[in-house]
Order: C-alpha cells, then sequence, then structure tokens
C-alpha cells in the first residue's frame, strides 16, 4: 500500500480534483468533508500527510490543522492548507497553527503533486543511530563578530555531511534570540526550540527531542531557534548540555550554529563540541573578536587543536592579507572560503 493523504475541503468539486491529482502518483486518498468527520477518521487511517481547506463552515481548517497537531497520530505529518485566500496574514496565520505549507486555489496539478512529494520525502527521511563503534562528532560554528557568515556556513555543513556520507546528522540552533537556521533551510517554523523551554532538562528525553524536530529533505533534521525572544530567555545551559547528550544516541554528526555571545548556553555547546569551527572575515574587528575568543577558549582549557581558524571573505577585495591575521592570532588559518558574486553557486572552502 502507498503513502496516504487525508483531503478535507466541502467543496465535492476540489475534493474530486484534488484526490485524482493525487492518485496519479499513486497515492491512497481518503476524503472528508468536514473537520468533524476528518477528526473521526484520523486514528483509524494514520494518514502520511492531510490538505486542508481554510473556508468551512463549523470548523474551518486553521482550527482542524491546530486539533490535528495535538493527536499522536498527525501530529507530525506534513498539513498543506488550500484556500482561495491570498492575503499575506491568512499564510502567516497557517504556518503559526501549525501548516507545513500554503497554496491558493484554483491550483495546478503538477504544482500540487510537486509540493506533496517533496513534504512527504521530507517527512519520511528517517535516520538510523550511529553504530556502536561511530562516535558522534559535535560541531560548533562560532564567532564572537556577527556578520561573518556562521549560520550560512552551519546550515550547509550540515547539509553537506548528511548528503556526503548519508549519516544522520544534526543542526542545532543556538542563537535564540535571532536565529535563522530553519529560514536558511526554507522550512516553516511548525517546532522549535520553544516547544522545550517548559520541560526542565530531567523531563527531556528521546521521544520530546524527536517531537520538536524539523526534517529537511537533504536528510538533515533541524532544532530550531525558538519563535518568541521570552522563550528565549527561559533556555539554559543545561537545557543544551541535555539536547547534546540525547542528540549523541541517535546521531552521526550534531552541528551547533552558535550566537555571538559567552553565555551560559553557548558555553554549554562550546564544551560540548569535538570541533570548533572559529570563522572570522579579513578585518581588524573579526581578527580582535577571534583573538579574545582564543583567549576565552585557553582559559578554559580547550584542546586548542580541536579549534579551526576559517577566513571567510564576506565581502569583494581590500581585506587583511593572510599571513597578517595569522601573526595576530598566533594561530594558522585552516581554510578560506573565497568571496563569490551574488550570481555564481555558493562558495566552496578550499584549503
Amino acid at each position: 500500500m502507498g503513502l496516504s493523504i487525508l483531503v478535507v475541503d466541502d467543496d465535492d468539486v476540489i475534493r474530486a480534483l484534488t484526490t485524482a491529482t493525487l492518485k496519479v502518483d499513486g497515492y491512497e486518498v481518503y476524503t472528508a468533508s468536514n473537520g468533524a468527520e476528518a477528526l473521526e477518521m484520523v486514528g483509524e487511517i494514520q494518514p502520511d500527510m492531510a490538505i486542508l481547506d481554510v473556508m468551512m463552515p463549523e470548523m474551518d481548517g486553521y482550527e482542524l490543522c491546530q486539533r490535528l497537531r495535538k493527536i499522536p497520530a498527525t501530529a507530525k505529518i506534513p498539513i498543506l492548507m488550500l484556500t482561495a485566500l491570498g492575503d499575506i496574514n491568512e499564510k502567516l496565520k497557517a504556518f503559526e497553527l501549525g501548516a507545513d505549507d500554503f497554496m491558493p486555489k484554483p491550483f495546478q496539478p503538477k504544482e500540487l503533486q510537486a509540493r506533496v512529494k517533496v513534504h512527504l520525502r521530507r517527512s519520511m527521511a528517517q535516520v538510523e543511530p550511529p553504530q556502536e563503534d561511530q562516535k558522534t562528532k559535535i560541531i560548533a560554528v562560532f564567532s564572537l563578530r556577527g556578520g561573518v557568515g556562521v549560520s550560512t556556513l552551519a546550515a550547509n555543513l550540515a547539509v553537506g555531511l548528511a548528503q556526503l556520507w548519508q549519516k544522520p546528522t544534526l543542526l542545532i540552533d543556538l542563537a535564540f534570540q535571532n536565529g535563522q537556521t530553519a529560514l536558511l533551510l526554507d522550512l516553516a517554523l511548525r517546532n522549535t526550540w520553544s516547544d522545550l523551554v517548559y520541560n526542565s532538562p530531567e523531563e527531556m528525553d528521546e521521544d520530546v527531542l524527536k517531537r520538536v524536530l524539523l526534517h529537511h529533505e537533504s536528510g538533515v533534521d533541524v532544532l530550531a531557534a525558538p519563535k518568541r525572544i521570552v522563550d528565549a530567555e527561559r533556555i539554559t545551559g543545561e537545557h543544551v548540555a541535555k539536547i547534546l547528550t540525547l542528540a549523541r544516541t541517535k546521531y552521526q554528526y550534531a552541528v551547533l550554529d552558535m550566537p555571538h555571545d559567552l553565555s551560559a548556553s553557548t558555553l554549554a555547546g562550546l564544551d560540548s563540541a569535538e570541533s570548533i569551527l572559529l570563522v572570522l572575515s579579513p578585518e581588524i574587528a573579526s581578527v580582535r573578536c577571534a583573538s579574545v575568543a582564543l583567549d576565552v577558549f585557553g582559559e578554559l582549557g580547550y584542546n586548542m587543536e580541536q579549534v579551526h581558524i576559517l577566513q571567510n571573505w564576506v565581502f569583494q577585495n581590500h581585506g587583511l592579507a593572510r599571513k597578517d591575521i595569522e601573526s595576530a592570532i598566533r594561530r594558522p588559518v585552516r581554510a578560506l572560503i573565497p568571496h563569490m558574486p551574488d550570481d555564481l553557486l555558493p562558495a566552496l572552502m578550499v584549503g
């Protein structure tokens, strides 16, 4: 039996059109004409995805989406909203209530098929725990200076590791107040750190972590930054340490997108890392911040052989020479990331 999709719409024609479109790709399609009927069905059919109309009588698609997220059988499935409404506020409301995608009516069948395939591929991506003889490696991408490309490098590193080695990979956004890792990977904020902050570290386990992860089509699982700053303020170093302990039970790699500070939660991430990629750009302020970070690492007793300096050319030219940077920080630059024009592919790391 193929993957199953629940279609909920009070319009008979739209239900028939959506069903016909999905059956072309071999999906098992179940339909309901209203929210109450859909809720009665989900426990039995346990769909792999749901497509919901917004404008329905008695229970609209927003409420139905919210309820589906509270039912174990549908808490993690992709939910696509189909609606004639096109206002940006309607889209934001759908995402806030747990939807993964928002598509206007009338829809193009090919586009619907493509979006369904993408969401199901992401949802069905499963990771296997690392073998007993394989040690999980935690890699922290860090800089005290903003604007040097930490988040971009962390996201690309995680995707690269997952695709190159085909190993379970987790990307954790520790920039709690302004992290954008999920945005870089085009993932809707269905779940974030916000779903964890009201648990004590002792209450968090593998199942709790699994429920809040986002899944990228590359195979990377993502723990996104909180939606609200008030939630960010509740996250402690103990929360971070517990999440990283749990990550070691399931993932081969965990990449940490670090904030530009030395808070307790940041230090918890750095303390757990087997490798720290210290990123700088070829300008005075960035080099100074890198030097300060290295001094702190030394005071904390970190193994400096595990700290690697990356120089990222975030601007086109007129930067400090590599030899001058190495002289200032008294450490070799392990890799250069060249500047590339906006209309070319992202730069690759070269030594």
